[in-house]
Parts: C-alpha cells; structure tokens; sequence
C-alpha cells in the first residue's frame, strides 16, 4: 500500500486487523524471520543497510504467480460472477506481475534445504519485524536508483520533491495444491468491502505457493509499485528512477532498493529513546536513580526518554545523529554501572535500520573464520552492534 501520510498508515494496520485470515502475521511477539543470503549478497546488505528486493517476474520459482493467478482467478468465476470483474482481474495480473516486488523470509534460520537453495556457504539474517513497533507495520523508503542519488543525500530519499514511502509487515505464504484448500478459501472470503474486495483478491496472489515448498514456512514482503503517480505516465517516469538492475547468468534482474524507516526522519536529528524492561529487571533496587541520570543525560542532547512495559530493550529513534546518541547512550549507561557487553549486558537497537537481531553462519570449511568476520564488522557498525553470531548447528554436507 503506497503511504503517503499517518491516515494512510492507519488504514493499513485496519484492514490488517480486520482481515487477520488474510495477512498472516508471525504467530508471535519477538519471533525473528530469516533472510537467507549467499555472502557476497550478504556483505553487501549489511554495507549498504539496504534490501533489494526483486521483480517478482524473476523469483526463482517462476511459476508460482501464475498459480496463484489461476486458483485466485477460478475463485473469482465461482463466487463474483461476473465478466466484468474476471476482466478486471487479469488485467491486473499481467500488470501486476511488472509491478511487484518482494523480499522472502523463513521461520527458520537453519534449514539443509535452504542453506542448499539459497545461501551455500552463506549466511541468514534473523530479523525481528514485531518487537520493535507495537503497531505491527513497518514503513520502508524506497530509494532513487544509483545512477538518479546524486551527491546531495537528499537524492537517495527524494523524487519530485517527494519521500516515496510503502507500510507493509512480513505476511506468511499459503501453501496449496491443485485447488483452494480450506484456510485460504476462508482468507479470500473474507473480504466483504464491495468497493476494496477485488483489489485484496488479487493482493493474495504473490501468496500461493505449492505445498511442495512448505517446509520453507515462508512469509514475504511485498511492494506493489503500481501506484506511484496519478497517471500511467507518471509512474513509468518514477520507476525509472527507482529500478536497480543486478546482471546474473547474463540476465539483467530489475530490483527496487529498499531502507527501512522514514527517509525525512533520518534528516533530522533523534527525537526520543524507547526504553523497555530488561533495564528496570536488571537494576531494579537502584533503577529509580539510573532512570532519572538517563533521562538528564539524554535531556542534554535534546533527547526525550521513553519509557513503556511492553519491550524489552533499548530503541534509538531514527535520525542523522544516531551514532552520536549511540555513543552518548553507551557511556552513560557504563559510567551507571550498566553493563554494555554485547551478549550479557543491555541490547541496543537503532530504529530506522534492518532489524537484525540475529546472524547464523551457514555450513562450510570456513565457518569459524567468517563467524569470527561477521563479528568484527558488527561489533564495529553501531546499529548492528548488539546482534548475536553464531554458527549453524548442521554439519558440513559435501
């Protein structure tokens, strides 16, 4: 859903909740998904703290938009009736299949098959899209292509003066065989607004996949870039300067540069910390006197504590001198007494970042020496700084 202010943003979260059959959420709080990624890939993720997710047209089972397309399009025959709205329906499907683009996710981050299909002698990401905003959505920014950034950082965000931003969350995949099976007859029965319904049809279809795939228990994000102007002609111009193309196998793959957060926050200066329970749990005889000399610091640099029982954790907010608070937040709490050691101590997570919480180092000959790689890099990048590393527990398959 195209985002363009906080009523927009509301929206989304009240069809999420309202069609909760439909947008499957992770099942609970705090779970982390897992983006499994060769490491050539992944190096370049955690340098440019960016996703790239893919034309859907070129995901490595090119088959499963079109069977979606078919079981949601017989679906369409039997209960609307109506040629008009078939029609309707594959148009939208072929214009779809251009238009969205979509980074994949598994429930588990050390699984044979996919350290085989997807990341041999890689690693995967365990990223926590629940945890850190209680409304269950995430805005991501979608960026200008490399050769339309320019010098000015305001180029990376900005296109026509404008920030182009999407509200979406992981959603899990429907597993299906050759016909609707009966959990995703009841997602797409639920749709009742005669005016949004066969738009949300036709959203499930990037969301069948074979049941031969599901051990994956896979969950995507999905960008639908089809309405990024007011016209037909607007958009071809926007997304010209939005496609970045990676050259594999001689073939050019149209991606789309995704940074999660706000692109017009992350100009500006950090506004407020969220400060959660595992600081009060762990200090709780002497917590009221290290809350009110965190809140004095911070209160120095502009910075507004927040404190809430529902998180666990520290969270910087997004801005351009997060680093600087990330320092300044460090030595306060060490001068406290607070312990800041990375695997025993308190977490601290930036916001506005890939929420990686967790990296597993996949099977291989190198496996230590690259634990030991991700390692020094995360512990020397400051919003990475507090992920866990460690290795695979599969042994090394020939």
């Amino acid at each position: 859903m195209f985002y363009n202010g906080k009523d927009s943003m509301k929206e989304k979260l009240a069809l999420q909740h309202k069609y909760k059959k439909a947008f499957r959420m992770p099942k609970r709080k705090g779970k982390l998904l897992y983006h499994y990624a060769g490491l050539e890939t992944a190096w370049k993720i955690l340098d440019s703290d960016v996703f790239l997710a893919r034309n859907i047209r070129f995901s490595n089972d090119s088959e499963e938009y079109k069977r979606g397309g078919e079981i949601v399009k017989e679906y369409v025959q039997k209960t609307m009736d109506d040629d008009q709205k078939c029609k309707e329906l594959e148009e939208k499907m072929y214009q779809g299949i251009q238009m969205y683009y979509m980074v994949c996710f598994c429930e588990d981050g050390d699984l044979l098959s996919q350290w085989r299909g997807y990341a041999k002698d890689g690693v995967s990401f365990g990223m926590d899209f629940l945890e850190e905003l209680a409304e269950n959505a995430q805005i991501f920014t979608v960026l200008n292509n490399s050769k339309n950034r320019g010098d000015d950082e305001k180029e990376r965000y900005k296109f026509n003066d404008e920030y182009l931003r999407l509200v979406e969350m992981p959603y899990q995949v429907f597993y299906t065989k050759e016909k609707l099976d009966r959990s995703l007859r009841e997602a797409l029965n639920c749709f009742d607004d005669d005016d949004l319904r066969l738009d949300m049809i036709f959203g499930m279809i990037p969301f069948i996949k074979n049941q031969g795939f599901h051990e994956e228990s896979e969950y995507r994000i999905l960008f639908d870039m089809g309405s990024l102007g007011k016209t037909e002609a607007e958009n071809r111009v926007t997304m010209a300067k939005k496609i970045e193309y990676v050259e594999k196998d001689h073939i050019k793959l149209p991606n789309i540069a995704i940074e999660i957060g706000d692109g017009e926050k992350k100009e500006k200066e950090v506004a407020c910390i969220t400060v959660g329970n595992q600081l009060k749990k762990m200090y709780s005889s002497s917590w009221k006197s290290k809350k009110q000399l965190l809140i004095e610091k911070m209160e120095e640099h502009r910075v507004r504590c927040e404190f809430v029982e529902n998180k666990d954790h520290i969270y910087i907010g997004e801005g351009k001198n997060q680093e600087e608070i990330m320092r300044v937040l460090e030595e306060t709490l060490q001068q406290n007494g607070i312990s800041i050691d990375f695997e025993n101590g308190v977490k601290i997570w930036c916001r506005g970042h890939l929420p990686i919480r967790e990296i597993i180092i996949g099977p291989g000959l190198k496996q230590d020496k690259l634990n030991e790689s991700f390692k020094h890099f995360a512990r020397n990048t400051y919003w990475l700084r507090y992920a866990d590393i460690k290795n695979s527990r599969l042994p090394l398959q020939e």
